[in-house]
């Protein structure tokens, strides 16, 4: 095979594994599209005399930011620059992955390789979530989450039982396509055998699909608040009391004396309200006033916060005052809870967007403020708060989960607000930024996975859309339109029954962590020192 076939079958595989992403494909095709990458390692692996060493990144690279360029590529909608870093970035480390697999298959043989594959990806996956400049977006477990009556399984594993799943599928694949070219009469074998990876997970989850039984003995009305403001051209030159007061009458069409919440999106107000005076405020006050027309409700909303460096600041700052003053202190992306009893709870988002809300503004890189462009009211990095926290309000009601936007792309994360109790997860986000692509559709669908790996039941509240009540199942049962002001009501049943993933989080991913340290070390390390050692002379008799 010359470099124009190796080239060729690079394409094949990041156009197959971008498919995915798209809305008009299963994502169940990534079970097949790690092929073409798989012949490419191997060609080059037996003809390695003729490659050079870092051959296997050079041919795949353009494969994998191809597969970026379609999955990610609405990034564009915030800047061509951010969308080449971006995309070439998430390219390069999942290249590293299969040169580095590649590296410990020439050494230690193709069981060695294959199986570093497996436990390097996954740890690429484990790095994407617990490191704050990376992303876990691309996690190949994301990649099924249009597929959810073949994913409920992910109760127990979370998506990296997806990927997983995903790897090795593509694994045996690949190894019978090499059995039956080589004639190998061990090809049934290897063909009963990717059938059984395959069907044995579609099986699982559709009697789990068939049987779950949710608790329905006590239900709790919603209203979710759609306002739809244009985050590039309204949301930031309407007043936010004129924001407000316009989410606020959406709220009065559909709240009724028997409502349990009202939900507002994310940076419902964006004009930092400092929480040492937050009582007095004046958005706080009128949802107050909301709060008094509807006293059974708890009322949700998300705000920017600040708590001052300098004690009885009166007000929180401006954009143009942070990037000057640093007496203005911590401002937090937070969602706001405020009952009857005049009890306000603030959570404040701790899983930050890289590069717009996580922004390194000191020292050696503070010049990478001169080149994001700037979304929202500011170009700062937020604060964050240690732990989760769960919405108690007044007591009335079950408790709740406040997940502010980004974070419901974090699954083990997510479990920390049911482990405190919370009964229900509800999101609240502002997807208007990547305008109508495959961005927020991608994001609404993340929020079916965290449904079914908590068993809980989701209420999303976007912006602009798509808001929507997901049942445990990860089903959408109700929703609005994209790009309209609209309200939602109904249902939700709070559940409280704990998963096998709640309890034990992602043990494949740290167990993955280990298992590649191991074959490192051993790799790279033992055995090269055993190699220099030489075996003591024996007595012969």
């Amino acid at each position: 095979m010359n470099k124009y076939g190796l080239s060729a079958l690079s394409v094949t595989g990041g156009i197959l594994s971008g498919l995915a992403w798209t809305s008009w494909c299963s994502g169940l095709i990534l079970l097949t599209a790690l092929v073409p990458f798989l012949i490419i390692e191997d060609h080059i692996y037996e003809n390695r005399s003729r490659f050079p060493g870092d051959a296997v990144f050079i041919y795949l690279l353009p494969g994998f930011l191809i597969f970026t360029l379609i999955a990610i590529g609405w990034i564009r909608e915030i800047g061509i620059a951010v969308t080449a870093v971006v995309t070439i970035c998430a390219a390069i480390m999942i290249s590293v992955v299969w040169w580095g697999a590649h590296k410990v298959k020439t050494i230690a043989g193709s069981f060695a390789g294959y199986l570093s594959l497996i436990a390097f990806w996954l740890l690429l996956d484990f790095l994407c979530l617990h490191t704050a400049i990376l992303s876990p977006w691309l996690n190949l477990g994301n990649g099924l989450a249009k597929d959810i009556t073949f994913i409920q399984w992910y109760e127990y594993t979370g998506t990296s039982g997806g990927t997983l799943w995903v790897i090795i599928s593509n694994l045996f694949l690949w190894f019978l396509f090499r059995s039956i070219k080589q004639k190998n009469r061990s090809a049934w074998i290897l063909l009963l055998a990717w059938l059984l990876i395959i069907i044995v997970p579609f099986s699982a989850s559709l009697l789990i699909f068939a049987n779950l039984k949710s608790d329905k003995s006590d239900g709790y009305e919603v209203v979710v608040v759609q306002p739809n403001f244009d985050p590039y051209h309204e949301k930031y030159t309407i007043p936010f009391d004129v924001q407000l007061e316009r989410s606020i009458k959406l709220a009065e069409k559909a709240a009724s004396d028997s409502t349990a919440w009202i939900i507002m999106p994310e940076t419902v107000v964006d004009d930092p309200v400092n929480e040492e005076m937050i009582s007095e405020n004046n958005y706080v006050s009128m949802l107050k006033k909301l709060n008094d027309k509807y006293p059974l409700a708890e009322i949700i909303a998300g705000m920017v916060t600040c708590v001052p460096d300098t004690p009885g600041k009166s007000q929180g700052c401006k954009a143009e005052q942070k990037q000057q003053d640093e007496s203005c202190g911590t401002h937090f992306n937070s969602a706001l809870n405020i009952s009857s009893q005049r009890k306000i709870e603030i959570y404040h988002k701790s899983k930050l967007v890289p590069g717009f809300e996580n922004i390194p503004v000191k020292g050696l890189f503070r010049f990478a403020n001169r080149f994001m462009p700037v979304l929202g009211n500011a170009n700062w990095s937020y604060g964050t708060q240690k732990n989760r926290a769960v919405f108690s309000g007044s007591g009335k009601y079950p408790l709740t989960a406040p997940v502010i936007c980004y974070e419901s792309v974090f699954g083990e994360f997510v479990t920390g607000y049911v482990k405190l109790g919370a009964e229900a997860l509800f999101i609240i986000t502002n997807d208007g930024w990547w305008k109508d692509t495959k961005g927020y559709r991608q994001h609404l669908s993340y929020a079916s996975l965290r449904a079914i790996e908590t068993r809980r039941p989701v209420v999303r509240c976007a912006n602009t859309g798509v808001s929507c009540l997901i049942n445990t199942l990860g089903q959408i049962t109700e929703q609005t339109g994209w790009w309209e002001s609209s309200v939602l009501k109904g249902i939700v049943f709070p559940q409280q029954r704990i998963t096998s993933y709640v309890k034990y989080g992602d043990v494949i991913l740290r167990s993955a962590a280990f298992i590649s340290f191991f074959i490192l070390l051993w790799t790279f390390l033992i055995s090269r020192i055993r190699k220099k050692i030489k075996p003591p002379a024996t007595w012969g008799c």
